[in-house]
């Protein structure tokens, strides 16, 4: 299976001209990504060249967060490490054995400021804003232990390094803000190796929602998620394109015989329709929408999902329509990942009619009643911000 956190293209078995969109795009920070949450992290891999003989860093950063990981690179030994992070507002940077050096000024104030951050050889040093803290020492053993090794961190760090950071008395989470401009030794380093949960930072007001910006970006709200007989979904959407996954859950590639084989409940758009897809067991049935309005109005959309036993009911605005199925399978039988906004790049959805990813906000859901906080999730994959979407 592929690393479902790594970016990848869109277009799955649709062709070209049916994924083009023909919605307006938000106004983007260029080179910047929304970062915040216990899983929202990119990493990089760079050559071992770049961290010889003095490895030079510098980003941008923009925050109301006090607390908060930014960047964490370990030493190929695994003995020691670098951090850049903030504590009580204060930006400070930390290395080998818990040395830190910081300046006094707070910068959780919303607004952009630029770090520099670097090893020499018996020193480590740190700008912000052009106001230079005062240099960290090494011991010669110290300093002959630095060397840093890929992959890099900005963001979170990866659950299996959790441990090692607490006990640095680091903090684990990222910080919720923006960063931009992440270079190495100058140079501009735009498009992390792997990305879960960093979406983009928008320019002007935003508001509430989890915004998808495609390119294999989903989430998983229910590792084992069984459809039963009953379902109910209900979110608004206000798309930036007119094909892509919005819901799934079931496994395509079981074969054709068996109490759950090709069980699946799927909703998605294609070319400005809403469809909703079921199979029970006994044959695919769908139903499909096309809303009084385009979906690419720039307005949000109320989409409602109802399945009761083999009837699929569905409403966009105050458009909807219903299917009725096999009465001889009345139960969905599902005990699998329940995907939002896009599918895991993997083998078992070959049959889906649309793989691409939404591309857009989605806010306000509840499935079967129940609210989907998208910020708490433990399961983002690609570049989804959790926590906004552009206002207009």
């Amino acid at each position: 299976m592929l690393d479902r956190g790594t970016s990848r293209k869109d277009g799955g078995m649709m062709g070209s001209e049916e994924s083009l969109s023909v919605c307006a795009n938000p106004a983007l920070v260029k080179h910047a990504y929304h970062i915040g949450g216990p899983l929202s992290s990119m990493s990089y891999r760079l050559s071992a060249q770049s961290f010889q003989p003095k490895p030079h860093f510098s980003l941008d950063v923009k925050t109301k967060s006090s607390e908060g990981l930014l960047f964490y690179a370990a030493t190929r030994r695994g003995s020691s490490y670098m951090a850049l992070y903030l504590s009580k507002g204060r930006i400070r940077l930390s290395v080998g054995k818990q040395k830190e050096i910081f300046n006094r000024e707070k910068y959780n104030d919303g607004k952009w400021h630029s770090v520099i951050f670097s090893l020499e050889k018996k020193k480590f040093r740190l700008v912000v804003d052009g106001i230079k803290a005062q240099d960290g020492q090494f011991t010669s053993i110290e300093a002959s232990s630095m060397e840093l090794t890929s992959p890099l961190y900005l963001g979170s760090a990866p659950d299996s390094l959790n441990a090692d950071i607490k006990s640095k008395l680091l903090p684990t989470q990222s910080v919720i803000g923006c960063v931009r401009n992440f270079k190495v030794n100058g140079t501009p380093i735009p498009e992390p190796t792997t990305n879960r949960g960093a979406g983009p930072c928008f320019q002007g007001q935003t508001q509430h929602g989890a915004y998808f910006s495609g390119r294999g970006a989903h989430v998983i709200i229910n590792d084992s998620f069984v459809v039963g007989s009953r379902f109910e979904a209900v979110f608004d959407i206000r798309p930036r394109n007119l094909s892509g996954v919005l819901l799934h859950v079931g496994d395509l590639s079981r074969p054709g015989r068996g109490p759950n084989a090709r069980h699946h409940l799927s909703v998605y758009m294609s070319k400005g329709q809403v469809v909703a897809r079921v199979n029970n067991g006994a044959g695919e049935f769908s139903v499909a929408v096309t809303p009084r309005q385009t979906l690419c109005d720039g307005m949000f959309h109320r989409v409602a999902v109802v399945k009761r036993n083999n009837v699929i009911e569905m409403h966009v605005d105050n458009e909807g329509d219903h299917k009725i199925g096999p009465s001889s399978s009345p139960s969905t039988l599902t005990k699998d990942p329940l995907y939002v906004g896009g599918i895991a790049e993997t083998p078992i959805h070959p049959s889906l009619p649309v793989t691409e990813s939404f591309k857009g906000c989605i806010q306000n859901m509840k499935i079967n009643e129940e609210p989907v906080s998208f910020e708490k999730l433990s399961s983002v994959y690609g570049p989804v911000n959790l926590r906004e979407c552009p206002a207009g």
